[in-house]
């Protein structure tokens, strides 16, 4: 299969934020990780981390659902199902196990020393805990799924290549928009933001399973193909000039700057315009970006090849790197933000090298690529 340069960078970029965000987490006291150093830190860091953690949650996950919705159709047409469903089982199946069984264990002792590995594995094993320790690799579990039951609906109804002559206009976004948060406000009222089932939390998935469609959409459409530089530039205008306002507007009268966290789910006015926001600021960045890169980011060369080979690698095991730095920089005096700068700047790097490293064994270079 022909690469595409610039969606390899859009890949390597958003696994990249993937680690950041989870340094946000750690330093922040927002949202959910391993090891949080801090429950609670001053205004200037909480705004600085919300503004962080809130716009590259609304996004991030969900361009990477796209992009690989986009490559199940083209992979799925060119394999066949057969061999489609038995790469997945060995590119992300394999992956998932090693981390539940192994990177999980590894994960959690460093960030709780004094944790009895044994019996946390006994007692995971006996009470099905082990379901939920995915860890980042929650995404990976959900490819699966939303790959299996895409293949089902394409045997039971599509059954071949089909073309669609749908384009990127103002209505077709503002429909899917409308669909994205109709979808997130009603599943946050059963399982609010924060909240999760075995370590998937349902409260974001109306814009993964949507945008997912998306990609498969897009293939079909020739969406990348049609989208322009001008587009891209527009819809960056729209998702920054309309977003970065209405998100100071809804934290300061329902998020955590007024104490009380209303935006995460609920029969509330907050919590539908945040679910509003998410949607709206997803779908018109993600355009963006898809623009952006495909007309300023379409390189490629040894260095961009070595992040894009070991990008996967950094997925599955940046969390006990990021959890073994916290660790040893823990009694560090530091500030909030300028910490969460200093563990991203070693973290990040140290995740590709480990990356790299483990996948010199040739058994594992394809397992992790």
């Amino acid at each position: 299969m022909n690469r595409l340069a610039w969606i390899d960078n859009l890949r390597v970029t958003m696994i990249i934020l993937v680690v950041v965000l989870h340094t946000g987490v750690t330093y922040s006291g927002i949202g959910g990780w391993y090891y949080k150093e801090n429950a609670h830190v001053d205004t200037f860091s909480t705004l600085f981390f919300a503004f962080y953690l809130t716009f590259t949650q609304a996004y991030f996950m969900s361009l990477l659902f796209m992009v690989s919705g986009y490559f199940t159709q083209r992979s799925l047409l060119r394999k066949g199902t057969k061999k489609f469903v038995h790469g997945r089982l060995f590119r992300l199946g394999i992956p998932l196990i090693v981390f539940i069984f192994l990177i999980q264990a590894l994960a959690v002792k460093l960030a709780f020393p004094d944790v009895d590995i044994v019996d946390w594995y006994v007692n995971g094993l006996k009470n099905l805990n082990f379901l939920g320790w995915t860890g980042p690799l929650w995404f990976v579990e959900a490819l699966l799924i939303f790959s299996f039951i895409y293949i089902l609906i394409f045997k039971l109804f599509i059954r071949r290549r089909f073309k669609l002559n749908l384009k990127i206009t103002t209505l077709n976004v503002v429909l899917l928009i409308a669909a994205i948060t109709t979808g997130a406000f009603a599943l946050r009222l059963v399982y609010p933001i924060g909240t999760d089932f075995y370590n998937l939390q349902f409260g974001f998935f109306s814009a993964y399973i949507f945008m997912f469609a998306m990609g498969i959409l897009a293939y079909a459409a020739d969406w990348f193909e049609t989208i322009t530089f001008r587009d891209s530039k527009k819809w960056l205008l729209i998702s920054l000039g309309l977003g970065i306002p209405a998100w100071f507007a809804i934290m300061f009268l329902g998020g955590p700057i007024d104490g009380v966290m209303k935006v995460e789910g609920g029969w509330n006015w907050p919590a539908f315009f945040y679910a509003l926001w998410e949607s709206f600021f997803c779908v018109t960045f993600i355009l963006a970006l898809v623009g952006l890169y495909k007309y300023r980011m379409d390189v490629s060369g040894k260095f961009q090849k070595f992040l894009s080979d070991n990008a996967f690698g950094v997925f599955v095991f940046h969390a006990p790197i990021l959890i073994g730095t916290s660790m040893i920089l823990k009694d560090f005096p530091m500030y909030p933000v300028a910490k969460f700068f200093l563990v991203a700047g070693i973290v990040v790097p140290v995740s590709f090298l480990v990356s790299w490293l483990i996948r010199r064994v040739p058994a594992f270079r394809k397992v992790f690529s």
